[in-house]
C-alpha cells in the first residue's frame, strides 16, 4: 500500500478498532551473553550443563569456573580471602629450635627464587579456589631446592581416567608421574612425583606396565618427555637420575582429582547469581516509569498517526523529558507518569544464600559483610567457625611439615648430606623414684619444626587464657603436668622452642624488667583505676560556753 492509502485507512478506521492499538518498547536483560550453559524458557542460564553427562563438566572447566567466581563473586572472594588470612596471615611463621634446621628454613623461604614469605598465601589461595595445589621442586647441584607453581589446569591428558596422572598400579594414593600440558593442551613434559625420589625403583612400573590390570592407566608414559627432569650427573644418581619432582595438596577425599569439592561450591552459586539477575531486572522495573499520553478526540489521534516518522519525532510525545521540566499540551491531550508499583522481593534469597554459604564453610555475616541476626546468634556461630579454622590449620600444618618440608629435607640429604636424623634428648620414662629417664632419640628434621599460625578473633581468647594459665586455680602446666609448649600452642603461640631462644637473647641484650611475681594484675588495676571511696566522717564532742556540748563532723 502507498503512504496516502495508509493515511486514508487510518483516518477511516472505526473507533472500536482504534481503541485496540497499543505501543511498547522492549527492554530486557540480554541473557544471550551467557554461553555454554543450559537456559530456561526465558533464556536465563540455570546450571553448568543440562545433565550429569554434559561433556563440558570436566575438571578443567570446573576449575576455570571457580577461578572466575573468585574474581567476580563477592561471597567467594570474601570467603577465600578470609581463609587465606587465617592460615598465612599475621603471625604465620616456620621455625625450629635446632639451629641447623632453622638455617635451612630461612635459606629456602627467603631466597629470591622462592620468596615463600610472599607466595605461601598465594599458594594457599589457589588450593582453596581450585581444590588442589601442585608444587615443582627443582634440585640444584649446590643443594638448593627451587619451588615453582604448576597450574592445576595444565595437568591433564592421559593417565588414570584421563586425569593427567599416572598412579601406582596397586596403590591409588601414590602418584608416580604428572603429565604437564601447554596452554593449547599439548603434552610437553612428564615430571615424576616425590615418591620417585624416595623409591626410584617405582619409575620402571609404568614403562613395563607391571601389575597394571588396565594398560590405559599408564597411558601417556613417555620417557622422552622426561628429559627436562632427568640428568646424568652423579649427584642425582641417588634420586633415580631425576632432579625435578612434584608434591601435591589435594582437597578431595581420596579421589583422583577434586571434582566433588568444586561442584559443591559452584552449582548453588550459579543458582544464586541467576536469581540476583532476575532481582536486578525487577528492581530496574520497579524504579522505572512511563509517560502516558492520551487523546480525548479519536480524530486527533488518527491525525497524529498519519504523521511521518520525522514529523512524529518533532512532537512533544517523542521528545526527551527532563525531570522538573514543562510540557505545553494542546486541548484534548493529557499526560501522566505511571510506575508499575511492583511488589517488593526483599529477603527472598535467604535459602539459596544459605546453600552458598554452606558450600563455602563460612558464617553468613563473615561472607556477606553484614550481620542481620541477634548478638547471641552471631556469637553462637563463632564456636563452629573456630572449630573449622582449627581443622583447616591442622590439615595445612600436616601438609607443610610432612609433605613439603619433609620432601625438601629429604632432597637436601641426598644432594649435600643434610642430616637425615637429629638426636634429641627426651624424657622417655620414669624410674622407681619418679625421676625422668632421659635418652637421645632420633627425630627427622620435619618433626623438629614448629609452624605458628594467626590467632583468630573468633576464639574466646580471654576465656582460654584464663583456663590454661590459671585464675581461680593453678596453671594447667602445674595442675595436670602438661608441657608449656602445648599450652603455648593452645593459646595460638607457636614455635615455643624458638621463642624461648629469642627470650634468652633479649634477656642478654636488654635491661631486666621489673615484675612482682604473685601480684594479681587485674585486682591491682581495679584498685588503681576504681572510683574513690566516700570519705568517712568522725563525730567529735566539743564543750561550748555555758556548759553545753555539741557534736561536730570532721
Amino acid at each position: 500500500m502507498k503512504r496516502e492509502e495508509i493515511d486514508q485507512y487510518i483516518m477511516d478506521m472505526p473507533d472500536d478498532v482504534l481503541s485496540k492499538f497499543k505501543f511498547s518498547m522492549p527492554w530486557q536483560y540480554d541473557a544471550s551473553s551467557e554461553t555454554g550453559t543450559r537456559k530456561d524458557e526465558d533464556g536465563f542460564p540455570i546450571s553448568l550443563g543440562p545433565d550429569k553427562e554434559d561433556p563440558q563438566l570436566t575438571r578443567e572447566y570446573l576449575q576455570k569456573q571457580c577461578w572466575l567466581k573468585f574474581q567476580r563473586n563477592p561471597q567467594v572472594n570474601t570467603a577465600i580471602t578470609g581463609k587465606i588470612g587465617r592460615l598465612t596471615g599475621w603471625g604465620y611463621e616456620t621455625t625450629s629450635g635446632v639451629q641447623e634446621i632453622q638455617e635451612e628454613i630461612e635459606n629456602t623461604e627467603l631466597d629470591p627464587r622462592n620468596r615463600l614469605y610472599s607466595y605461601w598465601s598465594k599458594y594457599v589461595g589457589r588450593a582453596l579456589i581450585e581444590g588442589e595445589l601442585f608444587l615443582c621442586l627443582t634440585c640444584h647441584l649446590d643443594g638448593f631446592i627451587e619451588i615453582d607453581f604448576i597450574d592445576p589446569v595444565l595437568i591433564g591428558k592421559d593417565g588414570k581416567d584421563n586425569t593427567g596422572i599416572i598412579y601406582h598400579p596397586t596403590k591409588v594414593t601414590m602418584p608416580l608421574f604428572y603429565n604437564v600440558n601447554d596452554e593449547r593442551g599439548n603434552l610437553i613434559s612428564q615430571i615424576p612425583s616425590i615418591y620417585i625420589a624416595r623409591y626410584p625403583e617405582l619409575a620402571t612400573l609404568p614403562a613395563t606396565k607391571t601389575n597394571y590390570r588396565d594398560h590405559n592407566d599408564c597411558r601417556g608414559y613417555n620417557i622422552s618427555l622426561q628429559q627436562d627432569s632427568r640428568s646424568r650427573k652423579k649427584r642425582y644418581s641417588s634420586l633415580g637420575g631425576y632432579f625435578r619432582f612434584v608434591i601435591s595438596w589435594d582437597k578431595g577425599l581420596i579421589t583422583r582429582r577434586s571434582i566433588s569439592y568444586l561442584r559443591t561450591v559452584l552449582e548453588w552459586l550459579n543458582h544464586y547469581e541467576n536469581l540476583k539477575k532476575y532481582e536486578i531486572d525487577h528492581k530496574k522495573a520497579a524504579g522505572s516509569y512511563l509517560w502516558v499520553f492520551s487523546f480525548d478526540n479519536p480524530r486527533d489521534f488518527k491525525l497524529w498517526l498519519t504523521l511521518s516518522d520525522e514529523e512524529r519525532a518533532k512532537t512533544a510525545i517523542f521528545q526527551k523529558k527532563t525531570p522538573g521540566g514543562t510540557l505545553v499540551l494542546p486541548p484534548g491531550m493529557t499526560v501522566e507518569a505511571k510506575n508499575p508499583n511492583l511488589t517488593s522481593i526483599k529477603e527472598q534469597d535467604t535459602d539459596l544464600l544459605q546453600m552458598v554459604i554452606s558450600g563455602l564453610n563460612e558464617p553468613a555475616d563473615v561472607t556477606t559483610g553484614t550481620s542481620k541476626g541477634t548478638f547471641a546468634s552471631v556469637k553462637a556461630s563463632r564456636g563452629p567457625m573456630s572449630d573449622r579454622v582449627s581443622d583447616e590449620i591442622a590439615e595445612f600444618d600436616r601438609f607443610q611439615k610432612y609433605d613439603f618440608w619433609g620432601s625438601i629435607f629429604f632432597l637436601k640429604n641426598k644432594l649435600n648430606g643434610f642430616p637425615e636424623f637429629f638426636k634429641i634428648k627426651e624424657a622417655v620414662d620414669f624410674d622407681d623414684n619418679q625421676e625422668p629417664i632421659f635418652k637421645k632419640v632420633k627425630k627427622r628434621p620435619e618433626q623438629l619444626i614448629d609452624i605458628s599460625y594467626p590467632v583468630s578473633e573468633t576464639i574466646n581468647f580471654e576465656g582460654r587464657a584464663k583456663g590454661l594459665l590459671g585464675v581461680k586455680h593453678g596453671p594447667v602446666t602445674e595442675s595436670v603436668g602438661i608441657p608449656s609448649s602445648e599450652i603455648s600452642k593452645r593459646l595460638g603461640i607457636g614455635g615455643y622452642a624458638r621463642m624461648r631462644l629469642r627470650k634468652a637473647t633479649e634477656d642478654e641484650m636488654y635491661p631486666e624488667l621489673i615484675y612482682e611475681q604473685g601480684v594479681d594484675a587485674e585486682s591491682m588495676q581495679e584498685t588503681i583505676e576504681g572510683e574513690p571511696g566516700k570519705k568517712k566522717t568522725k563525730k567529735i564532742k566539743k564543750e561550748t560556753k555555758g556548759g553545753l556540748s555539741e557534736w561536730r563532723d570532721f
